[in-house]
């Protein structure tokens, strides 16, 4: 609920027609550098067989599942951070996201124009992580510049932070992503403040070719650059943006057959969205509450009296406790009764952290 992925990537690599294929708009995909100015923002589904259980065991009148925003930000060129190409005004959109999910281009297609005159993922990756530096740099720059005027107060608070932003400031210079930086934990929230573009997760998409895709078989470009981006301690997958366009726009039977035909197990978008959850390290718990079935997105370890804040902001204060079911258990029983009978429906106080896949009924005081 609220979490936002962001599409990067050079132009014309394929993040328009994957967004489309994500989230069923129709957001132009023309063959020409920016084409999209404006960002897109798309809900999406998270696919979720433990709710379809659910749904069958408690028969609500409706079932909500949770959900993921993407964001198609514009391509970006060499020279961004400095103002090539409306690149500032894009950067400024990345630092709205929660994670970035880089498009690379990695087919050879003559009817798509390209930036370059050839195909090289690697050196594509690397124009996109510059200039997300040299954006990082300027505002961590900013910001050391604001409080070396407060640290001169003699404040200690300040000299610690300034200490802080030279050190990361050294790092950028030395082109590493603010994410290596782990000395001086105290100082995590002013980090996160920053809103720093290499400070964020990242997923690496590989867009390969529809052949690559049904004959199962990856290019030495892709297996070159899949060893690279493993090394950049990204994760990374690889999928095709006009093959999984092609699936999005069928469905039912004819989709299955379609599938069939041409081998596909599984739909790369669902890959991407499980991957999405991976990057943005989240869980799902689920309520059963007056005839409604939901699904709700929160981050791991995070106390059941905050996650319950995701339902309504006046839950947590409101907490008293909570009727827990652990997926495993609801599985196996497949209904309250049993759960019950079996000592599997267990109450919890604020202190207990939510487990992925608990189903939670919550105790609150009347306000």
């Amino acid at each position: 609920m609220g979490f936002k992925c962001g599409f990067v990537g050079l132009p014309n690599v394929g993040k328009s027609t994957l967004f489309n294929a994500l989230t069923k708009m129709n957001v132009p995909m023309d063959n020409y550098p920016f084409c999209t100015i404006e960002p897109h923002v798309g809900v999406v589904e998270v696919p979720d067989k433990r709710l379809e259980l659910l749904t069958k065991i408690y028969n609500p009148e409706k079932t909500i599942h949770t959900t993921l925003q993407f964001v198609d930000i514009a391509g970006l060129v060499e020279g961004a951070s400095k103002g090539e190409g409306l690149g500032n005004q894009f950067l400024s959109n990345i630092q709205a996201v929660d994670a970035i999910i880089h498009i690379v281009r990695c087919f050879n297609d003559k009817n798509v124009s390209h930036k370059y005159d050839d195909i090289n993922p690697e050196r594509d990756y690397l124009v996109i992580e510059k200039e997300l530096l040299a954006k990082d740099l300027e505002i961590v720059k900013s910001r050391m510049q604001k409080v070396s005027r407060q640290a001169k107060t003699g404040d200690s608070k300040y000299k610690k932070q300034l200490m802080v932003l030279e050190e990361i400031y050294t790092l950028l210079s030395n082109g590493k992503p603010a994410k290596a930086y782990h000395a001086h934990p105290e100082e995590d929230s002013m980090i996160r403040e920053l809103g720093l573009l290499s400070n964020k997760p990242i997923l690496i998409v590989g867009n390969i070719s529809e052949d690559e895709v049904v004959g199962g078989e990856k290019s030495e470009i892709v297996n070159k650059f899949e060893e690279f981006a493993v090394k950049s301690g990204n994760y990374f997958i690889t999928l095709s943006a006009n093959l999984e366009l092609e699936l999005a726009q069928l469905e039912g039977q004819e989709k299955r057959m379609y599938m069939k035909e041409f081998g596909i197990e599984e739909v790369g978008l669902k890959r991407l969205i499980t991957a999405g959850y991976m990057l943005l390290n989240l869980l799902t718990f689920y309520t059963v509450e007056s005839n409604m079935c939901q699904a709700w997105t929160v981050k791991k370890n995070t106390h059941i009296d905050q996650a319950s804040e995701v339902i309504h902001t006046s839950f947590p204060e409101r907490f008293i406790k909570a009727e827990v079911r652990h997926w495993k258990n609801v599985e196996a029983e497949k209904s309250d009764a049993s759960l019950r009978e079996h000592g599997h429906l267990f109450i919890e106080g604020k202190k207990y952290i939510v487990q992925d896949g608990d189903v939670i009924t919550y105790k609150l005081a009347n306000g």
